[in-house]
């Protein structure tokens, strides 16, 4: 599933049927409102058939939220892996993910149910993508930092916290109103991130400027101005 229609595998013709049929069900009436009975009716099958495939509803959403999922993956993947700077590939796995699921949940009337559900299922496996979304940034981290690009102590923590973070930005959404609003709220906080990983150029005697800036010469000078402002 993506932003525009569902298009379910073709390994198993009755579960994809089934798939597809509670695509376009949950999609304009809503998780709550779609029975089992709706879904097999506009499948074409038996609501017997059904509980062949699925043991309820519940596993049916759960189907459909992996399969969204899956794609984001996959693109992330791509785009991982593909031209770019450290700092733009980054910037674009984590834009993409957030946007993605921004698009489909406006697309439709009822799209959030399919990303902003609360079923523990759906959570579990929700934070089991974003463990693996982290390791894939942390790959990226790696990279810039043999680039000479970034400088983080822990490339792993660091790509796991990424991940986290923009989870904020999925939805259910209650002040983003807009796409634009979210795709500018996503790049300044990508600011702010990059601004950090960002290695600094290094002054002399191999600290960087950061490090210098935190030398006992800036602390006597910040106790001399605290000083004076006391007095």
């Amino acid at each position: 599933m993506d932003s525009g229609q569902y298009t379910a595998p073709a390994k198993d013709d009755k579960r994809a049927a089934i798939l597809r049929s509670a695509w376009g069900m949950i999609r304009h009436y809503g998780f709550t409102k779609t029975t089992i009975d709706d879904i097999a009716k506009r499948a074409g099958i038996g609501k017997g058939t059904v509980y062949l495939y699925f043991q309820g509803k519940a596993d049916i959403m759960l189907a459909l939220t992996e399969l969204t999922n899956d794609r984001i993956a996959a693109e992330l993947e791509r785009i991982a892996n593909g031209p770019g700077t450290p700092e733009e590939r980054l910037r674009a796995c984590l834009n993409h993910r957030v946007l993605t699921l921004f698009d489909i949940v406006h697309k439709y009337p009822h799209g959030e149910d399919f990303i902003g559900s609360m079923l523990p299922e759906i959570v579990e496996r929700i934070s089991r993508y974003v463990r693996a979304q982290g390791a894939l940034l942390a790959g990226i981290i790696r990279e810039g930092i043999e680039d000479g690009a970034f400088a983080a102590e822990d490339p792993d923590a660091t790509g796991r916290l990424l991940a986290e973070l923009f989870e904020f930005l999925a939805p259910p959404y209650y002040r983003l109103k807009s796409r634009r609003s979210l795709e500018r709220l996503s790049n300044q906080t990508l600011d702010l991130v990059m601004t950090g990983l960002r290695a600094r150029p290094r002054a002399r005697g191999g600290r960087t400027a950061r490090a210098k800036a935190g030398s006992p010469r800036g602390a006597d000078r910040g106790d001399a101005a605290r000083t004076r402002r006391r007095a």
